[in-house]
């Protein structure tokens, strides 16, 4: 996204565009095939078909088998996935540079030579139901959809992207290979590729691969214009939920319009500045307004605002979760004041410049990667022109108060706007008899690869319940983050303060931003059994008034600044995440310094964080993959263990927790002694931080002790299972579990490298290839192998329709024996080293990868050297080593399952 690099832009005779833009950072490159289809382009009867078509690109053709894409990708070290929008659909694979013709390969053959066999179109449709199942499990998204579809009378903006039911009901083979055939050409299609190439060279290749193709019929246009809408609608739903929800979606323009520019300012002078393309820097806009009167005031858990970049007039949406208790009422009034004050009154400058530095500060941080650079290239060639992606920042400086004032005038007015609320019915809530994933919804953009592909950070989320959490279930360093030393990385740093403070770091010198992860001991695992949640309240309140200001002069300061700090504590750790541009480190390390050191916990913020966290623990409640999870988990470890309790604690133990509780808490278990910061990025060398840390914590002398180990428990002596019940569900979450050994034990490599041909190896491994491919059980199913210091949990995962619950569990569990009962092919085993050794030029791309491997290799003490081992380490395991450690680890006769749905019958 520089201009540094230009794009080198030709087009083939047969019509495909080519987008190449070099980048010499690391030894990767992502090449993304772009088609001009998506949910626009759908008629009556075939909503979902271009969803629907992007699966069936990945079940082979005649010289690639069913599964060999996802195995291939895989196995290269590479990363893969595809996305359907209302506007496109593309695919992606992201690997090491020198194997950047297996992903032409690939495409250029799909282009033209898909499969569609009638019975993987069946097999598919019941996964495609699973994915629209877990989506409706989301009260939002059921919400989302009604008001799109009142927004929207005439234009196929109105349905969702995944179609309509009764339409993935009827869909036949015959209208999936005709769309495909009518839209999968040259001529309707283009290339962005990022990375470390040479772009003339690679030219030269993609025309030998693609050349060949011959261009179709130009596919029909799509004529539809939305007519004006002449005055305000509105959608009331009732639904079990655990709060009211709102969504008012206003009527904007075109990405090529003029006021794009405008727009975005305003969302974000509403909301704060928000990702570009694939990521971001994180959510902002703490000092926005909408957070301000409705968050900051004690009225929602969140408020936020979003603006899309589309080919047609689309909407900008505001979002709000009421906090349970808030007359609707109330929450509608305090925004329409709002809107009114940004229609009436010009933006003051100060604000404006705020909201300024938020946009570029996430157009620089949307850049990190070339996977993120190769999106933005090609998703803004979709909707206007890829050159666009250089001109926006100028034309964003342009903007000046009386814009944002004129657009809100024009565009965010009562008569073109669509209010719809989802109201709580009323129900007896979750119910457990002795026993899951609510999908990711994004509605406008959805993936294959087992999740919703990914897109920019929620702007309606409170910022400190949206960072990265502080681990929960430890992301294990040795997995994607071993090995291949092809990698021109920097050397990894470690230093330490006197006071016993550890520093790790990797610089980035070119980089203009830096990560900044600080880990402290001070997670759930030490909460006191009757006060479940303490550890989590109290890293939440740790912003909210500091000896140095208050919770708003806090977020005015990041917001200023462009830079995001998240405060959040998990299971074993309490973390503050911090993003920002390099030469903001010093002001972003002082605002950390007060929020560790000196917090003053304001008796009026405990009671906002307080009602945050209640709202938070009625979503889960909600939610079925989360109470799956939690059954899952109170089968394992007994009622008293930490693990079997959820971090953020229980309604009544966080109801009975007072600001003295929170002040010892801080007191005990923050110090520098179980502090641990990790920084990467825009920095020369590590001895800088080391200095800028040294002057802030140095003296800082606060007695905190490492929490005790965690005891754990034996499997259970036999197969156990639970089952909750939620009602207004669509699809069940199940979560089958076993706790097994030690991080630090020799068998674990041997078990996590099982661990990845069962579960996550291409499409999910065997259980993909058994549950989803063959039998088309559930939209997705995998297995993670969770570690830990004392003690790791293996789980398995699914979503499914409830009908299919035990055909899937008992799948899942005949895969674990089959893992048990017989070695591994001798290609899956080449296959999994081949994945675990290439991965790592990609696992270190971010720098917030990079500074989660650091911060898991100091907490495992494997050493700074240990990425330099692992090569040897995985390349020496045998099959015999991966079927003796599933033999003593991992026993199917003793699993904890559990399961949480719809209620039986419904």
């Amino acid at each position: 996204m520089s201009a540094a690099t230009p794009v080198l832009e030709r087009t083939l005779p047969n019509g495909l565009t080519v987008l190449l833009r070099e980048a010499h950072d690391a030894p990767l490159a992502s090449f993304w095939t772009w088609y001009r289809v998506g949910s626009r382009n759908e008629t009556p009867g075939k909503t979902g078909v271009s969803h629907w078509v992007e699966h069936m690109q990945f079940k082979g053709t005649p010289t690639l088998a069913k599964g060999a894409i996802f195995r291939d990708v895989s196995k290269h070290g590479g990363t893969l996935n595809a996305m359907t929008s209302n506007d496109w659909t593309a695919y992606f694979e992201t690997l090491p540079a020198d194997r950047l013709d297996l992903a032409i390969r690939i495409e250029a053959d799909r282009m033209a030579n898909s499969l569609f066999d009638p019975e993987e179109t069946e097999s598919e449709r019941t996964v495609i139901l699973s994915e629209r199942q877990g989506a409706e499990n989301s009260p939002t998204y059921l919400l989302y959809e009604e008001v799109v579809g009142a927004a929207f009378r005439a234009h196929p903006y109105r349905h969702m992207v995944i179609g309509y039911e009764t339409d993935l009901r009827t869909i036949s083979r015959d209208d999936l290979y005709g769309h495909y055939r009518c839209y999968y050409r040259p001529n309707n299609a283009f290339v962005a590729a990022v990375g470390d190439f040479d772009a003339d060279e690679l030219f030269g290749r993609i025309e030998r691969a693609f050349g060949d193709l011959q261009p179709g019929p130009e596919p029909p246009a799509m004529r539809v214009a939305e007519p004006p809408q002449l005055g305000e609608r509105r959608v009331t739903l009732h639904r079990p939920a655990p709060t009211a929800y709102l969504r008012m979606a206003f009527r904007t323009p075109a990405a090529r319009h003029p006021d794009t520019a405008a727009i975005l300012v305003a969302d974000a002078v509403l909301s704060g500045g928000k990702g570009m393309g694939l990521g971001g820097g994180g959510p902002m806009g703490r000092s926005s307004r909408l957070y301000r009167a409705l968050v900051a005031a004690g009225l929602a858990r969140s408020a936020g605002s979003d603006f899309d970049l589309t080919i047609d007039p689309y909407l900008l949406i505001v979002a709000v979760t009421a906090l349970p208790g808030v007359d609707p009422d109330r929450i509608e009034r305090v925004l329409d004041d709002e809107l009114v004050r940004l229609r009436s009154e010009p933006v003051p400058h100060e604000e404006l410049a705020r909201a300024l530095k938020q946009v570029r500060a996430q157009y620089v941080y949307s850049a990190e990667g070339v996977t993120n650079q190769a999106f933005w290239l090609g998703q803004m060639e979709i909707v206007d022109r890829y050159a666009r992606t250089e001109t926006l920042m100028d034309e964003l400086g342009r903007v000046t108060p009386a814009d944002v004032q004129r657009v809100a005038q024009t565009y965010l007015t009562p008569e073109t706007r669509t209010v719809g609320w989802l109201l709580p019915a009323e129900r007896g809530g979750s119910t457990t008899d002795g026993e899951a994933v609510v999908a990711a919804v994004l509605p406008r953009r959805w993936g294959t690869g087992g999740s919703t592909a990914p897109a920019r950070p929620p702007s309606n989320a409170d910022p400190e319940q949206s960072i990265v959490r502080a681990n929960d279930e430890m992301v294990d360093a040795s997995a994607p983050s071993g090995a291949s030393m092809a990698t021109k990385r920097a050397p990894f740093e470690r230093a330490e303060l006197p006071n016993g403070i550890v520093v790790l770091g990797q610089p980035r010198p070119a980089d203009p931003t830096v990560v900044v992860r600080v880990r402290l001991e001070a997670g759930a695992v030490s909460d006191p059994v009757d006060r479940g949640g303490l550890a989590a309240f109290t890293a939440r309140m740790l912003p909210r008034g500091t000896a140095r200001g208050s919770f708003e002069e806090f977020n005015q300061a990041t917001d200023a600044l462009g830079a995001t700090v998240g405060v959040e504590a998990g299971r074993h750790f309490a973390e503050v995440a911090i993003r920002c541009l390099r030469e903001d480190l010093p002001a972003l390390l002082d605002l950390a310094t007060d929020l560790l050191r000196r917090p003053t916990f304001p008796g009026e913020e405990i009671e906002k964080v307080r009602n945050q966290l209640l709202t938070a623990i009625r979503e889960q409640d909600n939610e079925t993959r989360a109470m799956a999870d939690l059954a899952l988990r109170r089968l394992v470890y007994p009622p008293s263990h930490p693990y079997a309790r959820r971090p953020t604690g229980e309604a009544a133990s966080i109801e009975a927790i007072g600001r003295d509780e929170l002040v010892a808490f801080h007191a005990a278990h923050y110090g520098p002694q179980v502090m641990t910061v990790a920084v990467v990025g825009g920095i020369e060398n590590v001895g800088e931080v080391v200095d800028l840390l040294a002057a802030r914590f140095g003296d800082w002398d606060a007695q905190a002790s490492p929490p005790a180990a965690v005891a754990m428990p034996a499997p259970p002596g036999e197969t156990v299972r639970t089952t909750t019940s939620i009602p207004g569900k669509s699809q069940a979450d199940l979560a089958v579990g076993f706790p097994t050994l030690p991080r630090s034990d020799p068998a674990y490599y041997p078990l996590e490298m099982a661990n990845l041909i069962l579960g996550r190896l291409g499409l999910m491994g065997r259980l993909g290839a058994s549950v989803r491919d063959a039998q088309g059980l559930a939209y997705y199913v995998f297995s993670v192998l969770e570690p830990g210091r004392h003690g790791s949990l293996w789980v398995s995962r699914a979503g499914i329709d409830p009908s299919n619950v035990d055909r899937a569990l008992a799948s899942v569990v005949a895969e674990v024996r089959r893992l048990r009962d017989e070695p591994v092919t001798g290609e899956e085993l080449d296959d999994a080293k081949s994945y675990m050794t290439g991965i790592l030029p990609l696992a270190l791309e971010a720098n917030d990868g990079v500074a989660a491997t650091l911060l898991n290799i100091e907490y495992y003490d494997l050493g700074l050297d240990y990425l330099d081992r692992y090569p040897g380490i995985i390349n020496a395991l045998s099959r015999d080593d991966l079927l003796a450690a599933v033999r003593s680890h991992l026993d199917p006769q003793r699993l904890a399952i559990g399961v949480a749905g719809p209620p039986h019958g419904s």
